[in-house]
């Protein structure tokens, strides 16, 4: 399962840096109505390069004042890059992109004249006062938005645009529970279980088409989509219950697929290092403790890494970089639990006398150890842990025995000094 997350991570990033390198721009039929508080578009035309100017507000909006202050906050004339392991607040004024990372919540009071992307462990908070010029793109638990933006791109468990927002273009949504008020200039687009755009008080204003995917038709889409259309697809719901035989099928795919995985690892170790499979067995027999513990370490190095390589992944240089770093990490994970069950055959071949000398039995032995590992990663209750230790453990074999390998070759390369 961690290495699922992990490659689903990997690919989320990945889509985030592409979707911020294009504009995802349509052709703009001009509307004459101004009813219900929306706005010709002739009257608040974006700058030549595509962004709105950043000291104005939001048309018809006079409550969003905040980009007329200009004077009360500090310009920053480059990007902003945050990573924090609490709460932040973003209340700068950025001429240039914002990437905020943290495990907690954000609360976004500031100004930014380009695209924010914000991945969050609690709550989104966009206020009244905010103001961003162009994308916004969130990945968090919740997000509440509430000021003046271009363009909202979010997945989240909760979504709620408030009474005061202002969106001048697209509105794109990935959520189970979404709440839709203020305004938006142009069009919408949900995937959502739950979804609420009026009631008796309040009510979404949309100048496009609303195009959702649910469950269940929304109710009085009609008074408030005026201009647009409404498109709605039915989410039809999936069935959970798997055949017994599919199951079957399934569990003895991933077995044999482990069991040839570890194979194909083994003879690709002996290939380019006939001397590593020896020495990370020594390692298991002798310092598995230490061995756990470097892979721990090493869980910590890898997490620091992924972040700097998000760091590095929005600059020319640092693409490849952060690519080729993924890349290695990844790898270092799969092959983990081949590594282990490898060395587990290496301790039972010693003990088995008719395995010593025996390439094609220590072959066979090998398939049943890594028949056996897989099961112990199946097993209900304890295979998440053994998973997690079978895991880590591997991982501190090869990094244990790739940086001892280069302790070696150091200590080979200096010279001898004879007395």
């Amino acid at each position: 399962m961690r290495k699922k997350i992990i490659l689903v991570l990997i690919s989320l990033i990945l889509l985030v840096s592409i979707l911020g390198t294009f504009c995802f721009a349509k052709e703009i039929q001009p509307r004459t109505s101004t009813e219900e508080g929306i706005m010709p578009i002739s009257e608040t035309a974006p700058e030549e390069d595509g962004t709105m100017p950043i000291s104005e507000t939001a048309p018809g909006d006079d409550s969003n004042s905040g980009a007329n202050n200009l004077q009360n906050y500090d310009i920053t004339y480059s990007d902003l890059y945050v990573f924090e392991d609490a709460d932040y607040e973003m209340d700068k004024l950025i001429d240039g992109n914002a990437y905020i990372i943290v495990n907690g919540d954000v609360k976004f009071t500031g100004e930014v004249k380009g695209s924010v992307f914000i991945f969050a462990n609690g709550t989104v908070e966009i206020t009244e006062e905010a103001y961003i010029a162009n994308s916004l793109y969130i990945f968090a638990q919740e997000a509440k938005i509430n000021g003046t933006i271009y363009d909202i791109y979010c997945a989240s468990e909760k979504f709620e645009l408030m009474e005061k927002a202002y969106i001048e273009r697209d509105v794109k949504i990935a959520s189970s529970n979404v709440k839709l008020r203020g305004k938006v200039y142009r069009d919408v687009f949900l995937t959502a279980d739950n979804i609420d755009v009026k009631d008796e008080e309040t009510s979404l204003l949309i100048g496009g088409d609303f195009n959702y995917t649910s469950g269940r038709e929304i109710e009085g889409l009609k008074d408030i989509v005026l201009y647009g259309e409404i498109n709605f697809k039915l989410e039809e719901e999936e069935s959970f219950e798997i055949p017994l035989a599919e199951k079957i099928k399934n569990y003895a795919f991933s077995a044999v697929t482990s069991i040839i995985y570890a194979l194909v690892i083994y003879f690709v170790l002996k290939l380019l290092s006939p001397r590593f499979t020896e020495a990370i067995t020594k390692d298991l027999k002798e310092k598995s403790i230490i061995a756990f513990a470097v892979g721990l370490i090493t869980w910590a190095i890898i997490f620091i890494a992924f972040i700097m390589s998000i760091m590095l992944l929005f600059t020319a240089i640092g693409l490849p970089i952060s690519i080729i770093a993924w890349m290695i990490m990844t790898i270092i994970i799969y092959i983990s639990s081949a590594v282990f069950s490898i060395s587990i055959t290496g301790i039972a071949k010693d003990k088995i006398e008719a395995v010593k000398n025996n390439k094609v039995l220590e072959i066979c032995l090998l398939m049943v150890i890594a028949l056996c590992v897989w099961i112990l990663q199946k097993l209900p209750y304890i295979g998440g842990l053994s998973n997690f230790i079978i895991i880590t453990t591997g991982i501190g074999l090869i990094i244990r025995n790739i940086i001892a390998k280069k302790e070696i070759e150091k200590t080979k390369e200096q010279p001898v000094i004879e007395e």
